[in-house]
């Protein structure tokens, strides 16, 4: 995605349990933290390059439907030899039911985050599409709770904690949206803030006049894109829990995820079109095929493997922190490369949405060790739950952070 931060179940948080990714792929083995860090640093710079290679991409007149077609033929054809071998004994036969929770996550995962993403970023800026992606764990709290995934509890910190997380980072989003100020970089001209456009224009074979003719601020109407890349995204990763259940082999279900993303995202682009015409899928700068090269090869395999590893060594909890870094190096390489305007609006609500962020996810990690320690209590009871070795049961804890 959208950022198209890939944020997996930990299932191997147990120890003895399957890794994420095949033993015989992953790195040798280290004894310091510091690669692990320095894996999330590049996997950072890598979405943030993909803000802007896509960009690029869509500023060249390539269509957002054909880039996330290639997208994901491309890394399709990458991941599914390599999940079929190295998963040919853990992954179950296909169902109608496995059919089903691979299409619901192509639906959300690919052409919901993707599609939103780029509509999103065309309109808007690349810094200001990273600045969105700290709103994930926000819309993915709020839709957990509303299915009642999650409970929250006000007498505890960490209810505490993601309540006034999520407050925040909607203020922040709320700033943005309605607060531009002054320009603190750039030469202070924002194209992107000017003028109207119809969205629903080319429906008009479809719907009422009165629809069509609808019109909204193109800087406002990519705010609410990226915010519904959030959602989407959302609804993404808590569809992807019971998904792993039924289908314990993340390759496999990432590779059919990009299998079945591809032909909706490519029905979707037939019906907006209104036609089919092969001489359109054709990439005709070197813009385009970089843009459509660097989705598929660094974000959607390189950045998949790199961060799925990094969970399985030090836990979902370190991989969060990491996120807002991007943020930071979509602002430098926007300013600088694109000359984009960087507008006291668009700094303080990201300073918002990072606070918030952190709150959000120091409360999760709260919630997450209560659990633990209440479970440590229930398996050895007759420990004080300080005093039991809680280490054995995740891998989040400092002392298990790289597997010996």
């Amino acid at each position: 995605m959208g950022s198209e931060t890939e944020n997996y179940t930990v299932q191997e948080a147990k120890k003895g349990a399957e890794p994420l990714i095949p033993t015989c792929m992953l790195p040798p083995k280290t004894h310091s933290i510091r690669i692990v860090h320095l894996a999330l640093v590049v996997v950072q710079l890598g979405y943030a390059g993909l803000q802007m290679f896509s960009r690029v991409a869509l500023d060249a007149g390539l269509n957002q439907f054909l880039l996330s077609m290639y997208r994901n033929m491309i890394a399709f054809a990458i991941l599914a030899p390599i999940a079929y071998y190295y998963e040919r004994e853990k992954r179950p036969p296909m169902s109608l039911k496995i059919f089903g929770g691979l299409n619901l996550l192509a639906l959300t995962g690919v052409v919901g985050s993707q599609q939103l993403f780029l509509s999103g970023l065309q309109l808007t800026s690349p810094l200001m599409a990273a600045v969105s992606q700290n709103m994930i764990p926000v819309f993915t709290f709020l839709l957990a709770i509303t299915l009642g995934l999650e409970e929250v509890n006000m007498r505890r910190r960490e209810g505490i904690a993601k309540v006034v997380g999520t407050a925040i980072c909607i203020g922040g989003a709320i700033i943005m949206s309605v607060y531009k100020g002054i320009a603190i970089f750039g030469g202070g001209d924002d194209t992107h803030d000017a003028g109207l456009m119809q969205p629903f224009g080319h429906l008009g074979a479809f719907l009422h006049p009165d629809i069509v003719q609808f019109s909204v601020n193109k800087y406002h109407l990519g705010l609410f894109f990226l915010f519904m890349n959030c959602v989407s995204w959302g609804v993404y990763l808590t569809a992807q829990a019971p998904v792993m259940r039924m289908y314990p082999a993340l390759l496999s279900m990432t590779a059919g995820t990009y299998f079945f993303g591809f032909i909706q995202v490519g029905i979707l682009g037939v019906i907006s079109a209104g036609k089919l015409h092969f001489a359109e899928f054709a990439l005709t700068s070197w813009q385009q095929i970089v843009g459509v090269l660097y989705a598929a090869l660094i974000a959607s395999t390189l950045n998949l493997l790199l961060q799925s590893w990094c969970v399985q060594k030090g836990g979902p909890f370190i991989v969060s922190l990491y996120v807002p870094l991007q943020m930071l190096m979509v602002a430098v390489l926007s300013v600088l490369l694109l000359k984009d305007t960087l507008f006291m609006g668009i700094v303080l609500g990201g300073l918002l949405t990072v606070a918030g962020f952190y709150l959000v996810v120091w409360g999760q990690g709260l919630e997450r060790r209560r659990k633990r320690g209440v479970l440590a209590q229930i398996l050895e009871p007759q420990h004080d739950v300080y005093k039991v070795d809680i280490r054995r049961l995740s891998q989040d804890l400092k002392e298990p952070l790289l597997s010996k």
